[in-house]
């Protein structure tokens, strides 16, 4: 069961005292953790909490559950993506994709190329959306084929907090 008390964190299962956004493991959080985040309304500052992974659409929703630390915004841009391979090379992988929604914590996007779930990425947003352009380095965390298109779906997270900070700036987030 999921709390939704305002001031206790959504991926805090108060039943079993266990993060929900640990997904290499159970994350039993000690007392003092509990008290300040968990429970203590600063959420939004856990280490689990930041870093931790975004919950698959399909997941959430087959389990009616809604574990995302932001709200998603409808956008479409066009999106440069490019591999973050050894040796600082950077392989393009798709110079066309699109934004399908964006929201502080990443970008969900529509690609004709599959991308591989735990792979980091560069990503470019053009300047239709900022000028220059917003650049940065995220980590896919799901990739789904659409039924009856050529078409991908992934969804990626962001790895700096700058790149959060200027897409709550560009979408005018004050407070999440």
């Amino acid at each position: 069961m999921v709390n939704v008390h305002t001031d206790i964190c959504p991926h805090w299962e108060q039943d079993d005292r266990r993060c929900l956004l640990s997904c290499s493991g159970l994350y039993l959080p000690v007392q003092e953790h509990i008290d300040i985040y968990c429970q203590g309304g600063n959420y939004g500052s856990c280490s689990q909490f930041i870093n931790g992974a975004d919950v698959d659409d399909t997941a959430s929703v087959a389990h009616g559950l809604n574990l995302r630390r932001y709200s998603r915004v409808p956008a479409r841009f066009s999106f440069r993506l490019a591999a973050c391979e050894a040796e600082g090379v950077n392989r393009i992988l798709d110079d066309a994709a699109t934004t399908v929604d964006l929201s502080p914590g990443g970008i969900r996007c529509e690609s004709y190329r599959s991308l591989e779930k735990g792979a980091r990425v560069m990503f470019s947003l053009n300047g239709e959306f900022s000028d220059p352009p917003l650049q940065g380095i995220g980590q896919v965390k799901w990739c789904h084929s659409l039924e009856n298109a050529p078409l991908y779906h992934a969804g990626i997270a962001f790895a700096d907090p700058a790149v959060a900070r200027a897409i709550r700036k560009r979408l005018g987030i004050v407070k999440d």
